[in-house]
């Protein structure tokens, strides 16, 4: 009789080849609303409770609106808005007279063109050259500071910014020499010499079509507000000088 307890037969008699039987595994089934065991509750109402059954998910009516161009509390027509006008109104608003170009070319120029101008007017003075001289660097230099003026008047006219003031006046101090340097010559066509303004205006006119990039009618406010400043300054000196001449005529001081 043996000692030893007696213990169970742990031998595996099955094949090998023979494959491992497993019971299907149902789903854990819970009823609606209930939590599963070891899960937590979120006591939150669905994401789609606020949508009405049926609705496209697949599209952005706000994307869609703005793609057709639909106003805001607009119907579901594009709006129309003319090529004409939507051009006119990029290329006017706000829009700068003088732009960011460089100054110190057009400024450079405009002081060699002035040069030339005074000294085509002592060649072709009678009398008193330097004054004559003197004379055209001094319109070269006050009718520029009029020229700004205009611009600046033309852009509240036109409801335009004025730019760059720098570029301004160096452009203006450029046409100004054109109109100085045309004006100063002496071309004898007619006793009167008319022909040397309307050439000088000429130059002048064209000049702020290039330079400043106008279109004419638009380069005509500028000329036409330009030729007021200058006419008033004329007309202080003349007035200036009648009453220096009619003291001088009473023996009365000013």
């Amino acid at each position: 009789m043996s000692d030893t307890p007696d213990t169970p037969d742990t031998k595996d008699n099955s094949d090998p080849t023979e494959p491992i039987p497993l019971e299907p595994v149902e789903p854990h089934k819970t009823k609606p609303g209930a939590t599963v065991p070891g899960e937590a509750e979120i006591d939150s109402p669905s994401l789609l409770d606020d949508f009405e059954p049926g609705t496209d998910f697949d599209t952005d009516p706000e994307l869609e609106r703005v793609v057709k161009g639909i106003p805001v509390g607009g119907s579901d027509t594009p709006a129309e808005i003319p090529t004409a006008q939507v051009a006119a109104e990029a290329t006017t608003k706000g829009e700068p007279i003088s732009g960011a170009a460089s100054w110190r070319f057009p400024a450079a120029l405009g002081a060699i063109i002035t040069l030339t101008a005074a000294i085509f007017s002592g060649v072709y003075a009678d009398n008193t050259i330097w004054a004559f001289v003197l004379r055209t660097i001094y319109w070269a230099l006050l009718h520029t500071a009029t020229g700004v003026g205009a611009i600046v008047m033309t852009a509240v006219l036109l409801g335009k910014a004025v730019g760059s003031f720098e570029g301004a006046a160096a452009r203006m101090l450029l046409i100004v020499s054109l109109f100085l340097v045309v004006f100063s010559l002496d071309i004898p066509l007619t006793p009167t010499h008319i022909e040397e303004t309307v050439l000088a205006a000429a130059a002048y006119f064209g000049g702020l079509v290039v330079a400043f990039r106008l279109a004419p009618r638009d380069a005509a406010v500028v000329a036409g507000a330009h030729f007021g400043l200058a006419l008033l300054i004329g007309l202080g000196s003349t007035l200036s000088s009648a009453i220096q001449a009619g003291a001088g005529g009473t023996g009365v001081g000013v």
